[in-house]
């Protein structure tokens, strides 16, 4: 574990227990939810990575990396690229798959409480992606989460949303709820949407 990763005892927000849950996922396999290979991820990676404003960004953050399949896509588009997730077994799957590139750091957080606070050493973000991770916060922690994404942006900066819509055992909002509320950001302004059966994705720049 490194120095900066924070105490063992960390859980999944809104779910009672620690996070034994996602540990055993990851300890059966690398990819427990397919991300590699089931073609719902992806295309759906290919759609997210096509609705991105720009080319290139000078800083991105990517919260709930899991094993870092997003973030190898992310990474040639970075000139800084954050990611990190709760979970130590994914944490070190994602940075066992990202050591070459010295531009990728992954990190262990909990949020809303261990948000990156912002520094010299590092700056706004350009790009805040909130990927497959806002089921498991519940209402009044989104409204944390969105105040700190927003806070954590430069001005023009992006924050991405996309979530799969069907039910499943953990989720504690409907995806098209916690959309609606990252919506309702008095700093943010909506620029892009994309929607099908499966899954929703919304862009918006802060102003």
């Amino acid at each position: 574990m490194n120095a900066e990763d924070p105490p063992l005892s960390l859980q999944v927000a809104g779910v009672a227990g620690p996070a034994s849950h996602f540990d055993q996922l990851y300890a059966a396999s690398n990819d427990p939810w397919h991300y590699g290979d089931s073609w719902y991820e992806q295309r759906k990676r290919a759609i997210l990575l096509g609705i991105l404003p720009n080319p290139r960004f000078k800083a991105v953050y990517e919260p709930g990396c899991g094993n870092g399949e997003l973030t190898l896509a992310l990474a040639p588009r970075c000139d800084r690229l954050m990611a990190s997730d709760f979970c130590q077994q994914a944490v070190d799957i994602a940075r066992e798959r990202t050591r070459d590139l010295p531009h990728v750091s992954v990190r262990r957080e909990s949020l809303p409480e261990q948000w990156p606070a912002l520094s010299s050493t590092s700056p706004a973000f350009d790009l805040v992606l909130l990927s497959e991770l806002c089921y498991y916060f519940d209402a009044m922690q989104l409204v944390e989460i969105s105040a700190l994404a927003v806070a954590s942006l430069a001005p023009g900066g992006h924050l991405l949303a996309c979530h799969w819509k069907k039910e499943f055992d953990d989720r504690l909002q409907p995806t098209r709820s916690m959309h609606r509320l990252l919506d309702r950001n008095g700093r943010l302004r909506h620029k892009a949407c994309y929607e099908d059966d499966d899954f929703l994705l919304d862009l918006w720049e802060k102003h």
